[in-house]
């Protein structure tokens, strides 16, 4: 009996012991508390309320260590609410007010939040918090009434530190980086920066003087050097922290983060779109709901062609971690109108898209990586013949082609951010009675209608390019016997974006239209067309004409619209604005009955014939240029080659040209055009000469000849050698009359007289426009595999001539300028080439 008490007696004390062991101090937990450890003090106080649950302090302490590592919101507002109902602390209207608007009931937090602001000393760092909070709840209401409809594919959390290793931007969207990997010194090492994808261009932040908060700042890269560095300004920057620049593909939008007022609270991701026109931003917009969040949101950024992006943020995590998040980025984003504030809760979770997106994505990718084979999903359409349709990236054979291709859709998609921007200000001047803001208005609008407008003629500039490079890879494949078709393909889904050479004619909606203008091309040309050209591409030569026919008649039809838009403008300029007010019904009526301004229908009609014009020309000579070559490998004289060059050069100069157009002039447009028309018109005349005075051999087309066949028109008016006699296959189709224009000889007559011409520079950029007008006619060639372009000037038969230029070049503005040689279209050695011309 004494074994059995003594046995009892160490189980109780024992047991206290570890009852004493495992006990919590309040006086720990309050210390851990006043040091603003919460996270050490939360499990004290989650031990201390389960023994005291009615304690009051304890529901206070509890409930701020709950807000402040944004945990179980729910529970800390329900502890707080304990809390203030026994008047414990006048503090709990700080943290309630921060656990409401962080579950989005914005109404009650700015009323707490006001409430606190009634007792806080001015030295209360609290205060500047609270007041800004209050802004940010009012603001808030606003933003959440639209939400963005998302897909979430993943999202991570990690480690602050590691945000960078989520984000897999390719390299044709550019690079995020550590400054310290740009920045020797001078900036915050561990920012992160922006690089864009030519490299040329960089945006980072730096500390403004004296304060924590941050400005973003841009530099350029120059031709031997970088420029300083600039302030973006306003209304980028503000008086408040601005962080974590991302630009668009497309080079006009721009995402940042920001803590300005206006926000949801904590850093905010925006977007702005940089108008070219005013060197300047647009007023930037929250993106609000899911993207932003009373939490931290931000580094935005997005890679447009793979159709993915991502963003980071703190919400829901404890300090020192990140959510980065990875969503679906097309046409899908979109605004929608919100129902009610569970439906924000629910959003901005950010919970995971339905269904296998991201495993398909996931499988897809590996099969890639694995050099799968099969058909990758369409893209685009994008139409290098009749029957030749690409509809991604990997079926180019020409590296340059599809960077061409690129920069043309990059250009399309700043049109697209240009058109949104004009938009917007249309709305403003709709709702705009001030004057002055009227005026500044229209003036804005219509430059950025000249702009989107050469926006579209750079975009098409890219496009032919592309095709004429990737034709001309095809040409030299096929000579080499290695083309392999497997990389093309042929789609006759009509649900995507095209570019078919034919495109802008067919959308138009013009019929074959017929004049004695016309009537006369068509007798003057036919026997040409007859005699080396197949059906089919007589047809669309025959259109061609037709279209300057249209382009005639669109151009005096704008001409009358625009007269009249004068007489009405006139007869408005005696009516006030309060008139005009007074008589808003009779305006919106009209509006209604007409909803575009007569001066805009004008404008729209005269860009539209100027394209047909240009487009026109474009055909024509991609119809053109593959006869050419062939003539000029069957004759030995260099006739052929110096037409192909000459008129090359003047399709090159026009095009440049366009290129150098920021803004829509229909005048310098026009006279491009000319340039393309003096082309055509020289190879349409040698053509002629050619019927009955050249000795090479061309096969007729006609329908009702068989192959192999000479036509009445094949004269000979001289003997010809074997060499000379070779000719151009018969052929009866478009197809046939393509794949007859890549099967070139296998050995071409070379020339023995070399070309000269003055190199003026290599250049990532078109040279100033100034000086090349002081210099002999531009020609170009891009290196291939590199974004740079190499520019000539002029062009002799002997170096002497060439010489006697290289001052006049130099000092117009390229002092590096020197003579270079070409035989058969290929660089020499100088001397080689005085050689050869007896120099």
């Amino acid at each position: 009996m004494k074994q059995f008490f003594t046995i009892a007696l160490l189980s109780i004390l024992s047991f206290h012991l570890v009852a004493q062991d495992t006990q919590v101090s309040p006086d720990r937990a309050l210390d851990l508390f006043k040091q603003g450890n919460y996270e050490e003090a939360l499990p004290m106080y989650q031990q201390l309320i389960e023994r005291y649950d009615r304690d009051a302090k304890y529901n206070y302490y509890l409930g701020v260590c709950l807000v402040e590592q944004k945990q179980h919101l729910s529970e800390a507002i329900k502890r707080l609410k304990f809390a203030l109902s026994r008047r414990i602390n006048k503090d709990v209207h700080f943290y309630l007010g921060k656990a409401y608007q962080k579950t989005y009931e914005f109404e009650l937090a700015k009323k707490e939040f006001e409430n606190f602001l009634k007792y806080a000393t001015n030295n209360d760092l609290r205060r500047i918090q609270a007041q800004k909070a209050v802004n940010d709840c009012q603001t808030a209401g606003s933003l959440i009434n639209k939400h963005f409809s998302i897909q979430v594919v993943d999202k991570d959390t990690i480690a602050d530190q590691q945000i960078l290793s989520m984000y897999n931007l390719p390299e044709d969207a550019g690079s995020l980086l550590r400054n310290k990997s740009f920045f020797k010194t001078g900036v915050p090492p561990e920012n992160i920066m922006y690089r864009t994808e030519k490299g040329d261009d960089v945006y980072f932040v730096m500390e403004e003087p004296d304060t924590t908060l941050h400005d973003i700042y841009f530099m350029e890269r120059l031709l031997d050097r970088w420029s300083g560095s600039k302030n973006l300004g306003e209304p980028v920057n503000s008086d408040y922290d601005d962080r974590h620049p991302f630009l668009m593909v497309d080079g006009t939008t721009f995402f940042f983060s920001s803590d300005r007022p206006g926000g949801m609270g904590g850093m905010d991701i925006y977007r702005t779109i940089f108008d070219p026109v005013s060197d300047s931003f647009s007023e930037p917009e929250n993106l609000g709901v899911p993207f932003n969040s009373p939490d931290d949101d931000y580094l935005f950024a997005a890679d447009p062609f793979g159709e993915r992006a991502w963003f980071s943020t703190n919400r829901g995590v404890i300090p020192g971690q990140i959510i980065v998040v990875k969503i679906v980025w097309d046409s899908s984003v979109i605004k929608n109108l919100t129902t009610d504030i569970n439906q924000i809760r629910d959003i901005a979770n950010l919970p995971l898209s339905e269904g296998n997106f991201w495993e398909d994505q996931i499988e897809k990718e590996q099969k890639e990586k694995n050099g799968s084979q099969e058909d990758k999903t369409e893209q685009f359409q994008f139409y290098i013949n009749d029957t030749l349709i690409y509809t991604n990236y990997d079926h180019f054979h020409s590296d340059v082609a599809r960077a061409e291709f690129k920069r043309g859709q990059k250009v399309d998609m700043q049109k697209d951010s240009l058109e949104q921007l004009m938009r917007n200000k249309r709305e403003q001047y709709a709702q705009s009675y001030n004057q002055e803001e009227l005026s500044r208005l229209m003036d804005e609008i219509l430059e950025l209608e000249k702009t989107v407008y050469g926006h579209d003629d750079q975009v098409k500039r890219h496009y032919i390019r592309a095709r004429q490079m990737e034709i001309d890879k095809i040409s030299e494949l096929k000579a080499k016997g290695i083309y392999n078709s497997y990389k093309t393909t042929s789609s006759s889904s009509t649900s995507v974006k095209t570019d078919s050479p034919s495109s802008s004619l067919k959308s138009a909606g013009y019929i074959f239209y017929s004049t004695e203008e016309f009537q006369v091309r068509k007798e003057r040309l036919m026997p040409v067309y007859k005699r080396y050209f197949a059906p089919g591409q007589i047809q669309v030569l025959q259109q061609t004409d037709s279209m300057y026919t249209w382009a005639n008649i669109l151009q005096l039809e704008a001409s009358k619209l625009l007269e009249s838009s004068v007489t009405s403008t006139e007869e408005d300029e005696n009516q006030s604005l309060l008139d005009k007010v007074r008589n808003i019904d009779s305006l919106k009526k009209s509006e209604e009955e007409n909803p575009e301004p007569v001066s805009q229908q004008a404008r729209e009609m005269q860009h539209q014939a100027l394209s047909m014009y240009h487009d026109a020309l474009d055909k024509k000579f991609n119809i053109y240029k593959p006869v050419i070559e062939q003539l000029a490998e069957n004759s030995g004289t260099g006739k052929w080659d110096n037409l192909l060059a000459e008129a090359q050069s003047r399709f090159e100069q026009a095009n440049n040209g366009i290129d150098k157009m920021m803004t829509w002039n229909p005048e310098r447009y026009e006279q491009l055009g000319g340039l393309k028309r003096q082309a055509i018109e020289m190879i349409e005349e040698t053509f002629l000469n050619h019927q009955t005075g050249d000795n090479a051999t061309i096969a007729s087309s006609d329908n009702n000849r068989s192959a192999g066949k000479r036509t009445a028109t094949e004269v000979k008016t001289k003997p010809t050698t074997k060499s000379s006699q070779t000719k151009i296959p018969e052929v009866n189709n478009a197809t046939e009359m393509a794949q007859a224009a890549f099967q070139k000889t296998e050995k071409k007559a070379e020339s023995t007289q070399p070309v000269y011409k003055i190199q003026i520079g290599v250049f990532r950029n078109t040279p100033d426009p100034e000086a090349l007008a002081k210099i002999p006619e531009i020609s170009s060639q891009p290196v291939p595999g590199k974004d740079i372009t190499r520019y000539y000037s002029g062009q002799w038969k002997t170096y002497s001539e060439a010489a006697r230029f290289i001052e006049k070049v130099r000092s117009s503005g390229f002092p590096g300028a020197f003579v270079v040689a070409f035989l058969d279209g290929e660089k020499i050695p100088v001397e080689r080439a005085k050689k050869l011309s007896g120099e």
